[in-house]
């Protein structure tokens, strides 16, 4: 089995590192404080979360996690988030009544699953889901705290509540955790809509969460992880050369795991040792394997944003100022702007302080050699 994970939430030993942040989210939390978590596309946000929810149910604590990103309408979240919070719960009977004495326009209807276990529905009574129906939703968590049990809830990409702004869900939300004992953690992959509300003065959540940024991963104990996941196959792999994996995928963990995955595939049961000249060999192979979907992606985009695309292959830094815009043939810092704001949209790039650079390495290199 390949040793090497990506693309679904890394768990086991094929999750490395991180013991810091870690540790960091979960006294955080514990300490009765909530946190926003920023980082960009593909750090690892995710599977780091579900690492600190393991330590917190070690001791007991109530973890709640919910996607935003599949959720289109309030009646999807009313029925995603009491399933989620369900989820946690052994005594459904007990559930069941919290959510009938909580939310009177919903009735649960407890059936047995394809699995043979217990499974939690609801019956709306509304015909579409009042006010005061989603204010009671978000009142669940409260409810489930007994002896002093802690509870914590965790938003995944969080920034899509945007989406429900005309409805006031996030004044809403702000207003019932001020008035909860339950602790929240915010965390999403489009970090200038994160950003814009937590630090925002004229947005709810301004101010209401301790900031964490999410870093690359430590160079040396990445080089051990490699050399390490590759030994155990009986492959050879020397410093140079991890560290050459870890640059050709910009220190971004979701593409180093990627591209030793392609690297270990390429090689198992015929070679036993990475060379500079397998990990090209496999770089291309990644953007062959992408080309289809890396070309549509490219062509779909204006020439003005194809070519700030292509500045940004280059360089990320001070794109707005005359001597950038002039050297890369660009047009006026407004027009650029525009442009820029499209493609973070598209989380087609992304930023870290003042430099921008394109999300996907393979996608960057696809850029240079074929756009």
């Amino acid at each position: 089995m390949n040793p090497f994970s990506f693309g679904t939430i890394v768990k086991g030993d094929k999750f490395f590192d991180r013991e810091i942040e870690c540790e960091r989210i979960v006294s955080t939390l514990l300490g009765g404080n909530n946190l926003v978590l920023f980082a960009p596309r593909r750090y690892g946000k995710t599977s780091l979360v579900f690492k600190a929810i393991e330590e917190f149910e070690k001791q007991g604590v109530i973890c709640i996690y919910f996607d935003f990103l599949p959720i289109y309408s309030i009646e999807v979240f009313v029925s995603y988030y009491i399933k989620s919070i369900a989820k946690k719960q052994t005594n459904f009977q007990k559930i069941m009544e919290i959510i009938s004495a909580t939310v009177k326009s919903i009735r649960p209807i407890l059936s047995i699953g394809s699995d043979g276990l217990p499974e939690l529905g609801i019956d709306f009574v509304e015909h579409r889901v009042s006010p005061q129906t989603l204010s009671d939703v978000l009142d669940l968590p409260q409810k489930l705290i007994k002896d002093n049990q802690k509870v914590i809830v965790i938003f995944d990409e969080f920034q899509e509540i945007t989406n429900f702004e005309k409805i006031g869900f996030e004044n809403l939300l702000r207003s019932k955790i001020q008035q909860q004992q339950v602790n929240y953690l915010f965390l999403g992959s489009r970090t200038h809509l994160l950003n814009d509300m937590f630090n925002n003065k004229k947005r709810a959540f301004y101010n209401s969460a301790f900031h964490m940024q999410l870093e690359v991963l430590p160079k040396d104990k990445t080089i051990v992880f490699l050399k390490n996941k590759f030994s155990d196959s009986g492959i050879e792999i020397s410093e140079e050369v991890a560290t050459y994996i870890i640059k050709c995928s910009a220190e971004i963990p979701y593409y180093i795991q990627l591209l030793a995955a392609e690297i270990w595939q390429y090689l198992v049961n015929s070679q036993d040792k990475v060379t500079i000249q397998i990990v090209d060999l496999c770089v291309n192979q990644v953007i062959v394997l992408k080309h289809d979907y890396y070309y549509e992606l490219f062509d779909r985009l204006s020439v003005l944003q194809k070519n700030t695309l292509k500045a940004l292959t280059i360089n990320g830094d001070n794109i707005f100022s005359n001597e950038y815009l002039k050297k890369h043939r660009l047009s006026t810092p407004s027009s650029i702007q525009k442009a820029i704001a499209v493609l973070m949209d598209k989380s087609i790039i992304d930023k870290t302080a003042n430099s921008y650079f394109i999300s996907d390495p393979f996608f960057k290199k696809f850029i240079t050699n074929y756009a």
